[in-house]
């Protein structure tokens, strides 16, 4: 699954976020780790889970959240927190967030300028309704941006399997 999918690497004071295709993000983090000064037991668990060649057991630790954190432990007594995450490393309602953007539109034929928002992933307005003809209005800036709040709120919410009631 991993090889083709993006991630994005990091290492907390050693290596900057950077994304790239599985392969060579995973490759450009075991670079990093392995130059660290951490203990032979830490260094062996690294190379078993990044330069392996395998993404399973990656794979299996990134499945609930697409995220996975570890922390090192540096010779001098200090700590390093090497992260994997799925894609570009935003959360759902963050990825959300940067997508809308509020506009205040041009006056119509009474004088009015309400404010309307844009999409940035399809580039035109959203709009209203089933039949999706009418841009979604709003009077106040305000009420757009509650608009946007709610959607961020829904890509918060996690979907949990339903699981019966042992009887």
């Amino acid at each position: 699954m991993l090889s083709t999918d993006s991630l994005t690497v990091a290492v907390d004071g050693h290596l900057e976020s950077v994304t790239k295709p599985a392969p060579e993000a995973l490759d450009a983090l075991w670079q990093t780790v392995r130059q660290l000064p951490i203990s032979a037991y830490e260094l062996r668990a690294m190379e078993w889970l990044l330069g392996s060649g395998s993404t399973a057991d990656l794979e299996r630790m990134m499945a609930g959240s697409g995220s996975v954190d570890w922390p090192l432990g540096l010779a001098d007594g200090g700590q390093a927190i090497v992260r994997v995450w799925h894609g570009d490393g935003l959360t759902p309602a963050q990825r959300v967030a940067a997508r809308y953007r509020v506009e205040e539109s041009p006056a119509d034929e009474r004088g009015r300028r309400p404010w309307v928002i844009r999409d940035s992933v399809t580039g035109g307005l959203v709009t209203a309704g089933s039949s999706g003809v009418r841009p979604l209005e709003f009077a106040i800036r305000e009420s757009a941006d509650a608009w946007i709040r709610g959607q961020v709120n829904l890509a918060g919410y996690r979907v949990m399997p339903y699981v019966p009631a042992a009887r």
